[in-house]
């Protein structure tokens, strides 16, 4: 007999799930129809585009429609719902409510589908004659994404995950007794909850950017394939090139988001920590770029497509495999940004494979026909254009061979290691592929399409060669060490940067050149700050303290803060003030201080640091960044007793023993002598009645340091009440308290106790010119969006 549950809401469910199916369905006739639109027949390709079109927006509204019962499910926190349970919860505010969308592998995918949605509408409303074989690839790959979201068994095989699974319904709760109670959801009070590193106002941008991006990478994969499907070898290039820009925009900003994001939550210690997920995602923009230069060049000479071709297939391929190494679970111990694994790895794998074939095969047909030439001239812009390509291919094939260690392990039984400090790998290897890219970006300004003169090109670019010079032996000569490799890097990237003003001012009437010169300009100062930042920064939370960390906290990069202790730290004093929580959020206040010339302490500012706390999946450590024109001062904890914080507890001292004590005797307690040298009544500075009696003891400790302290604790009797005056030795984390007086003369009882003071570990690094490298992303990335807005103005010309 069913059981009857009471209170799920399972109207908008059924919906979705009817949606994500219809939506499957439409996507693979759209793609049958526009693909017979574009055979050789012409005479019933108006019917079949017709009927294409019919169909993608058919799937269109069937996305919108499941996107939007997501979203209701969504806000209106229905528990029923697998989904709505793992990543949202009561108190969840509505911005990550909308952001817990794209949480998670069902609701990301949904995401990118509708914003591919998006993009095969505005080709049917401007591909034009491009439009039946473009449309066909953009419906093929809707497909696939639909399948991800369908949710249904065929046998043993599953086939995607439904964003609308109620909880009852998770194999792993088939056998649960708790869903055999039909009021179950009575007894669901809250969600899980959103993952407390996604928590954070960058997840509600740096994640639906990268899937535009994603989206967007596909159209000049489509119109590579129109052009070789329709033998317009050439002529594809120009309307592809606004989507390519755009897409280079949209991918280049979701990973600078994200390494905003890394900065200022994740606590990696900087913008980018070559984490394997960002890897991932910088491939295929590198191989974009690569294409999109390859693509100028072809369009222009009319010659050499095949580069163009492969490397713009092979950006899209390459976002589907970051897509499988992101949700395949193949990378969960390696990467904080990875999904577990929920076996999508096969149906991406077939994904990645199909398209594969489809730009092999496609490719291979026509290769002979490809227009080619054997020679070219090695000192032309085409020529450069073409190395520099390269440079970056090369350049991403090194960052995805040691970010697929994994998957190479998996599918040969290898057994290869990932670097061991990997920050330190990647830099070396790509040092010398972004010096080649800034010296190549450099020249090339001054070199024009075809043949130059080695003279006249060598003469233009004296300039820049000069002051790039001066400029950085003036560098290196104002700031810390340099490396001989970071010296070549600050050099090459100045070149890049002056080249570009070269040009900038050269040709400042001549809009067309513009774009290109821009984001040359952002890219040059992105690689000069990046240097600049990273390998000056620098670690100033030396341990002052005088406590050992142990093994788990290096001397050189943390320091132990005892609260209201003042101790020094780079150029400043901190001290560590206190702490208060806000909801979910422990705030720790930091005062940097400096001295005035009377050695007075005054505060030059307040670093507040803070612990998220989330008892189910951890507690996550924002760091403070101090903002200053120059320079950041980047600090976070890395140890504090979050328990105590959290709750208030206080704890108790440890007692280390009870001792009677006569006057002069000496105690020998842990390398420490301990001697009682006075024992004095109503001593002066008490308010002293009759009913009160003050018996107050002195006591002269030296540590094996050679480190000398008084102790006095008090012994207080007010008519029949006891009181004890305890002394705390801060340095020694002693307590002393003077118990009773003991019926042998001049003898007392003294308790002595271990405290527990209120103390954290902090962190803290001076990221010089910081700001430099935003200011430089803004640059770079205003260049690429006046590339595609003057792509798209020509794209009909």
């Amino acid at each position: 007999m069913d059981i009857q549950y009471v209170g799920e809401h399972l109207l908008p469910g059924n919906i979705g799930r009817f949606s994500i199916i219809m939506g499957f369905v439409a996507a693979f006739l759209s793609s049958f129809f526009y693909l017979q639109a574009g055979r050789d027949n012409p005479s019933d390709s108006y019917m079949w585009r017709k009927w294409g079109r019919y169909s993608f927006f058919t799937h269109s509204a069937f996305i919108i429609l499941a996107s939007t019962m997501l979203m209701y499910i969504l806000l209106n926190r229905f528990y029923e719902y697998k989904y709505v349970w793992v990543h949202t919860e009561n108190n969840l505010d509505l911005g990550y409510m909308i952001a817990s969308f794209w949480a998670g592998q069902e609701g990301s995918f949904l995401f990118w589908t509708l914003c591919q949605v998006a993009v095969g509408l505005l080709l049917i409303r401007f591909a034009g004659k491009w439009e039946n074989t473009v449309m066909a690839v953009v419906a093929l790959s809707q497909v696939f994404m639909s399948s991800m979201m369908l949710g249904i068994s065929l046998g043993n095989l599953e086939i995607g995950m439904s964003p609308f699974l109620l909880l009852r319904e998770v194999p792993e709760n088939a056998a649960s007794e708790f869903f055999r109670n039909p009021n179950y959801l009575a007894l669901i009070v809250d969600g899980n909850g959103l993952n407390p590193l996604l928590r954070n106002f960058w997840m509600l941008s740096h994640p639906p950017v990268l899937f535009i991006g994603f989206a967007m990478a596909l159209v000049p994969f489509a119109y590579g394939i129109a052009g070789l499907r329709n033998k317009k070898y050439v002529e594809w290039i120009t309307p592809a090139l606004p989507w390519t820009h755009l897409a280079i925009f949209f991918l280049g900003a979701g990973i600078l988001l994200g390494g905003v994001w890394a900065y200022e939550s994740l606590t990696f210690g900087g913008f980018w920590a070559w984490d394997p997920i960002e890897n991932a995602s910088l491939v295929p923009w590198l191989i974009l770029v690569a294409g999109m230069h390859l693509m100028l060049v072809a369009r222009r000479k009319k010659e050499n497509i095949f580069p163009a071709y492969l490397f713009t297939f092979l950006a899209f391929i390459f976002v589907i495999y970051s897509t499988y190494l992101t949700r395949s679970g193949v990378l969960a111990e390696t990467s904080v940004h990875s999904f577990g694994n929920d076996g999508m790895g096969f149906q991406i794998l077939t994904y990645i494979f199909t398209f594969l074939l489809l730009f092999a095969i496609t490719l291979g047909r026509h290769f002979r026909k490809l227009p080619s030439k054997d020679n070219e001239q090695p000192i032309s812009r085409e020529f450069w254009l073409f190395i520099a390509a390269m440079v970056l291919v090369l350049s991403a094939f090194q960052i995805i061979f040691t970010t697929s260690i994994p998957v190479i392990n998996r599918l040969f039984g290898s057994q290869l290691s990932p670097p061991v400090d990997v920050v330190a790998h990647y830099n070396t290897w790509q040092l010398p592929f972004a010096v080649l890219v800034a010296l190549l970006m450099g020249f090339a300004h001054f070199l024009k399409w075809g043949k130059n003169k080695p003279a006249a090109f060598l003469k233009s670019t004296l300039l820049s060669l000069g002051l790039s010079f001066v400029f950085t032996i003036i560098i290196v000569w104002i700031t810390a060490d340099w490396q001989i490799a970071h010296v070549v890097f600050l050099f090459a990237g100045l070149f890049a940067l002056f080249s570009s003003l070269d040009m900038l001012f050269r040709f400042r009437n001549v809009l067309a050149n513009t774009p290109t010169i821009i984001s040359h300009l952002g890219i040059a100062l992105f690689l000069i700050a990046i240097l600049m930042t990273f390998s000056q920064k620098e670690t100033i939370s030396k341990n002052t303290s005088g406590y050992f960390l142990g093994e788990a906290f290096s001397e050189n990069e943390n320091l132990l803060l005892i609260k209201d202790e003042i101790l020094p730290m780079g150029s400043y004093y901190v001290t560590y003030r206190g702490h208060y929580r806000e909801g979910e959020d422990i705030f720790y206040e930091i005062d940097f201080l400096r001295k005035n010339q009377d050695g007075d302490y005054y505060k030059v500012f307040q670093s507040t640091p803070s612990i998220k706390l989330n008892e189910t999946m951890g507690n996550v450590y924002n760091p403070f960044a101090k903002v200053y024109p120059g320079k950041d001062i980047f600090t976070y904890i890395t140890f504090a007793d979050v328990d105590r914080h959290s709750h208030g507890h206080m704890h108790e001292p440890d007692l280390l023993g009870t001792y009677e004590m006569t006057l002069h005797d000496t105690l020998h307690i842990d390398n420490t002598h301990m001697v009682l040298s006075a024992i004095e009544a109503n001593t002066d500075g008490h308010n002293v009645t009759e009913e009160s009696i003050i018996v107050e003891a002195s006591i002269d400790i030296l540590t094996h340091f050679g480190e000398t302290y008084t102790a006095k604790p008090q012994f207080i009797l007010r008519g029949h009440s006891l009181h004890y005056h305890d002394d705390v030795v801060r340095d020694l984390d002693y307590r002393f308290r003077f118990k009773e007086v003991s019926e042998k003369p001049y003898t007392i009882v003294i308790e002595l106790y271990r405290e527990h003071p209120d103390f954290i570990i902090i962190k803290t690094i001076i990221f010089p010119y910081i700001n430099l490298l935003w200011f430089s992303c803004i640059v770079m990335l205003t260049g690429f969006w006046m590339a595609y807005r003057r792509r798209w103005k020509r794209r009909n010309k």
